[in-house]
């Protein structure tokens, strides 16, 4: 059980902090997980998605960064596969989205995220 995240802070009902289980609780640590960049939590600077080393003001291939996403979300704790995994990623508006859809230990999770790429230098 964790707490309930939203919008990046956390969620309070009634004057009460919210908890999230289960699936949605998974759903919540992938998220988290692919919004953090490698490195940036200090206790642990092997956590995080490679942003800066491999996506923000690159070119990134459609292959590759389906393998990155696959390989951060199946690193989450309660993930255990996934079925189908979509990542598109739109040059002129820079949106970057992830779908899929997967089993985690408490049941099948679908998740979709959209994500606004920065141009880098030279890009």
């Amino acid at each position: 059980m964790d707490l309930k995240l939203t919008g990046g802070d956390l969620a309070i009902e009634n004057d009460d902090l919210v908890l999230v289980d289960g699936v949605d609780a998974v759903a919540q640590h992938v998220s988290t997980s692919l919004k953090t960049f490698l490195g940036e939590w200090f206790l642990d600077t092997r956590i995080g998605f490679p942003w800066f080393e491999r996506v923000l003001g690159q070119k990134p291939r459609l292959s590759e960064l389906n393998q990155l996403f696959r390989e951060a979300v199946l690193k989450v704790p309660g993930m255990l596969a996934i079925t189908d995994m979509n990542v598109t990623y739109e040059g002129a508006s820079r949106n970057l989205t992830v779908d899929f859809r997967g089993t985690c230990t408490d049941g099948v999770i679908e998740y979709n995220e959209e994500f606004i790429v920065p141009l880098g230098e030279g890009a």
